[in-house]
């Protein structure tokens, strides 16, 4: 497991298996929510937290991958890096209007998301690592993220400030939008 200092703020996805995540601020995202929208109230909290801003924001949610069905992406050999399952979604088309807004009020964010670091064999906007990069330089934050499948096994719960371990490859993105390979 690994520990997320804290004031961190966690966004669950209506639609991610559990367990669901517990943080300082913990908040459930439905599928019709802006993702914009959901951010101008990051910033709110993040700004209300101890110091100004948060440490930490983990975002819970399905990886989009290379199939598109009834608006959504689905799991396909081809592989991810399409963006993210939370409200509407999150793209490499909207990833800075949508994540600017919490730009310098977050350290670090914690992207627990099948293979939302992946670039996909399928090609065009299947670039988790632009995605990512582009995350990074968009909040001013450390992003880290997976290419590989996620899955939260046999755990009946997760403690409070904790997030499970990472499958596969985990990659760090830095503000510059650059990246090293890290341990989680």
């Amino acid at each position: 497991m690994i520990t997320i200092p804290q004031p961190a703020m966690v966004l669950n996805a209506e639609d991610v298996p559990g367990p669901d995540y517990k943080m300082w601020n913990s908040r459930k995202v439905k599928e019709a929510e802006d993702p914009k929208w959901v951010m101008i109230n990051v910033a709110s909290i993040a700004k209300a937290a101890t110091g100004g801003k948060l440490k930490a924001l983990v975002i819970n949610c399905h990886g989009y991958y290379a199939v598109l069905k009834e608006h959504k992406y689905w799991f396909d050999e081809k592989g991810g890096g399409f963006g993210l399952g939370i409200g509407t979604g999150i793209t490499r088309a909207n990833v800075d209007l949508v994540m600017g807004e919490i730009k310098g009020l977050v350290d670090d964010i914690w992207l627990v998301a099948c293979g939302a670091a992946q670039i996909s064999q399928a090609g065009g906007a299947g670039d988790g690592n632009l995605f990512c990069g582009s995350m990074a330089k968009a909040t001013g934050a450390n992003v880290y993220a997976s290419t590989a499948k996620q899955s939260t096994g046999l755990w009946p719960t997760i403690p409070y400030g904790k997030i499970d371990g990472y499958e596969g490859d985990v990659y760090k993105y830095k503000p510059d939008g650059s990246n090293e390979l890290t341990n989680y």
